[in-house]
């Protein structure tokens, strides 16, 4: 098996159906994860007419058993796990005083604690390989915290923490780690982001709002070159060193990216 064998989760839409398109270019083996089995069919379908080979593994990453069963559904297919995509994830963009308490778990669970468990997993089969890449994407908001998405934050921030902690674990292993920051994108995340998608002419207005492709092509780039951190834009560096440096400065300038909420 020379051909690349990579999981993307929350690969039914978005950043993860995009680079599941992105990747398929380049003659390599996908396994599609996410709970919609008939969109991660489209997705599928893509990828196979340009080239590729695809797995559709139906899972829901909150539950430990669809976990594994992903991961040895891989291996029984091609023996092997090179590149981890931990791309599921949800953001229900409302003011924590108006947050259901159940949210609030299923929130940190999808973005955080299955990041986790889904990189556990796959640990010892990287491990045995002394190689593999494991990309975890985070948010420019696991950098710089926003108005109005406290939980939300709260989790990009945890994945950052623990992709920094990892790699550092990890060091000399053959296994890298990534944190994959991008700002604004198209996808369903939220039903803000969802009105690009949709191309709604009430869409609101994003800083920095960048396509979906270009994203992927930015993770292709990763997996070929693996790095430390992505931060998309790239302008966007700027911001964060300010908010670490500066925090006054950036209480006042992220103040434009939403309108402020508790």
């Amino acid at each position: 098996m020379n051909k690349p064998v990579i999981i993307i989760t929350g690969a039914s839409s978005g950043i993860g159906a995009a680079t599941a398109r992105r990747l398929a270019r380049e003659n390599v083996c996908l396994t599609l994860a996410a709970r919609r089995a008939d969109r991660l069919q489209g997705v599928a379908s893509d990828v196979e007419k340009l080239g590729s080979e695809a797995l559709i593994v139906p899972t829901d990453v909150t539950n430990r058993a669809d976990i594994h069963h992903m991961v040895q559904a891989t291996l029984d297919r091609w023996g092997r796990i090179d590149v981890l995509l931990n791309d599921a994830g949800i953001s229900y963009d409302e003011p924590l005083v108006d947050l259901e308490p159940d949210k609030i778990r299923n929130e940190v669970q999808v973005n955080l604690i299955a990041l986790i468990e889904c990189t556990q997993a796959v640990l010892p089969v990287m491990l045995g390989q002394k190689s593999g890449h494991i990309i975890n994407v985070a948010s420019i908001e696991g950098l710089v915290a926003t108005p109005g998405s406290s939980v939300y934050c709260a989790t990009k921030f945890g994945v950052f923490g623990f992709s920094d902690s990892l790699r550092r674990q990890l060091r000399d292993s053959g296994i890298h780690v990534s944190a994959f920051c991008p700002g604004y994108t198209p996808s369903e995340i939220t039903p803000r982001l969802k009105a690009h998608v949709e191309v709604r002419p009430d869409a609101p207005h994003h800083p920095g709002l960048m396509p979906t492709n270009y994203v992927a092509d930015q993770i292709a780039r990763l997996i070929r070159h693996p790095r430390r951190m992505v931060i998309l834009p790239r302008s966007w560096s700027v911001l964060v060193l300010v908010a670490f440096l500066f925090p006054g400065i950036a209480d006042a300038l992220v103040s434009k990216f939403k309108a402020k909420r508790t």
